[in-house]
């Protein structure tokens, strides 16, 4: 009777271990899948945004050829300026000298003509700038118009007659956020993620700053970084709940 009963007691416990290991390597399988797949998307939607803040820096990189080739004069800068914006620019800036002194459009910008490399707040970073021959970007702040933007600052420099090098001043553009990443944001909603993009405080700085997130938490995120300038910029998703039958 003993050994009757003691088998199917042997064989019951067996298969409960049995069922609970494939539990646990399904299960394990399963976050793996969704580490994966979380993973791909920060890449592919990260790289999206990278690329969409360099559409930006483009605009800095026109005006700065035509300040190359026409010996740091741009004529015509307003006629210049309206072609290259787009919906989420907020304005397009010349700082010659590190002094801004045209601004497209100009109406309701007028508080933005101010010297960078002596300002309390952008001094430091726009400085940085100059002496590294860096872009850089400083953000998000508020607008007067609403909603935020980055700063985008493009060192320039010229060839005096001597052949020497010396620093023209900046070519600028002010991004808005989130226009700047509404391909990317709203891609993402569609699919129900949770987002954050950050980037470093500044050029010399390892501590981040968030820039624009998601309403909700983001639980154990996975991330993909990149570079723009001199900064670090970070891009975080979690795993989704369940995979997609």
């Amino acid at each position: 009777m003993k050994k009757k009963t003691l088998v199917p007691l042997i064989i019951f416990l067996l298969g409960i271990c049995l069922v609970g290991f494939i539990v646990y390597k399904t299960d394990t399988h399963e976050k793996n899948e969704r580490h994966i797949t979380a993973q791909l998307n920060a890449t592919t939607y990260g790289e999206r945004i990278k690329n969409e803040i360099a559409s930006g820096i483009e605009i800095t990189d026109a005006l700065k050829q035509i300040l190359i080739s026409e010996n740091g004069e741009i004529n015509q800068f307003d006629t210049i300026a309206e072609n290259l914006m787009s919906a989420s620019i907020e304005s397009v800036q010349l700082a010659p000298d590190g002094v801004v002194t045209d601004i497209y459009p100009a109406e309701g910008n007028e508080a933005g003509k101010i010297d960078l490399i002596h300002d309390k707040d952008r001094g430091e970073i726009s400085g940085y700038a100059r002496d590294n021959h860096t872009v850089i970007t400083q953000g998000p702040f508020e607008l007067k118009q609403g909603d935020y933007g980055i700063a985008v600052r493009n060192p320039v420099y010229l060839t005096d007659t001597n052949k020497q090098e010396y620093f023209w001043g900046f070519t600028i553009v002010i991004l808005r956020v989130p226009d700047i990443f509404s391909d990317s944001i709203y891609a993402l909603s569609n699919f129900g993620y949770e987002y954050r993009i950050s980037k470093t405080a500044s050029p010399w700085s390892d501590t981040y700053k968030v820039i624009y997130q998601s309403d909700g938490s983001l639980t154990q995120p996975v991330s993909y970084d990149f570079k723009i300038g001199a900064e670090n910029w970070r891009f975080e998703i979690p795993p989704p709940k369940r995979m997609a039958k």
